[in-house]
């Protein structure tokens, strides 16, 4: 059917070029993008392009979307959405996108130690927009970021301190010399592509060093936080151990039979 839907428009295209020409500008008039934040606070996207646009979009996102090794279990669509996130994440990363108010496009996250350490019975750390976020995510996040330093008493702020990294560019700079892609196992992700991940946590006191930091890619960055991959050094190598699988078994009560 998509075949021969193309057969028509190249049939428009040499009988009424003029046509064709106008209905392509009317169409591309219709092109437009909604970013809804839900009540849970996921996103949902809904987009209509042009078929230049969609297919440049479809060609960035496929080029993303490939297994990265044998223990990467996505489903297709889980893939295309990490592409997207990870498209977006580099732009930003690059720091080559127009700034807004004087600041590069950015995620802000306003968190404490305690908070950021992830104990017991403190506050959950927010987004800029108030949605609070898991500590394992603000942990992956502070791996790299900048750091504004805020004393408040009784809810009044009253002093900033000046911006630091939690790793430096020198530090990075050492790191992209060491490695020229992903530090996981069977992943091609260019170094560029990659963040400084801590193998001792920096928000558990790990210390911002070339032996304590490896590049890893969107995907394997947040398996380590949040997925409960871990990695340890072995030897002169470190080693990436995947959480334990635990498989659910049926159970039967006290009188009850298996449905046939």
């Amino acid at each position: 059917m998509k075949d021969l839907r193309y057969l028509t428009y190249e049939a428009r295209v040499r009988w009424d070029c003029e046509g064709f020409e106008r209905q392509t500008e009317e169409d591309f008039e219709l092109r437009s993008l909604d970013l809804s934040e839900t009540t849970g606070g996921m996103y949902r996207l809904d987009a209509w392009l042009d078929p230049v646009g969609g297919a440049a979009l479809k060609a960035a996102i496929e080029s993303l979307s490939n297994p990265l090794g044998t223990a990467d279990h996505r489903t297709a669509k889980q893939h295309r959405a990490d592409a997207l996130v990870e498209m977006a994440q580099h732009a930003m990363d690059e720091g080559k996108l127009p700034r807004r108010n004087g600041a590069r496009p950015h995620i802000s996250v306003n968190t404490t130690i305690e908070s950021l350490k992830g104990e017991l019975g403190e506050a959950a750390s927010q987004l800029g927009n108030g949605m609070p976020i898991s500590s394992k995510t603000v942990q992956r996040l502070a791996c790299e970021c900048t750091l504004h330093r805020v004393i408040k008493a009784d809810s009044v702020v009253m002093d900033v301190g000046r911006a630091t990294r939690s790793v430096s560019p020198s530090q990075w700079r050492a790191l992209k010399a060491r490695h020229r892609t992903c530090a996981a196992p069977e992943c091609d992700r260019p170094i560029n592509m990659t963040s400084p991940h801590h193998i001792e946590f920096w928000a558990r006191g790990g210390r911002s060093d070339l032996p304590n930091l490896l590049p890893l890619c969107y995907h394997h960055h947040r398996l380590v936080h949040e997925g409960g991959w871990q990695v340890i050094r072995a030897g002169d190598g470190v080693k990436f151990i995947p959480p334990e699988r635990v498989i659910p078994r049926r159970v039967r009560g006290p009188g009850m039979r298996w449905a046939a």
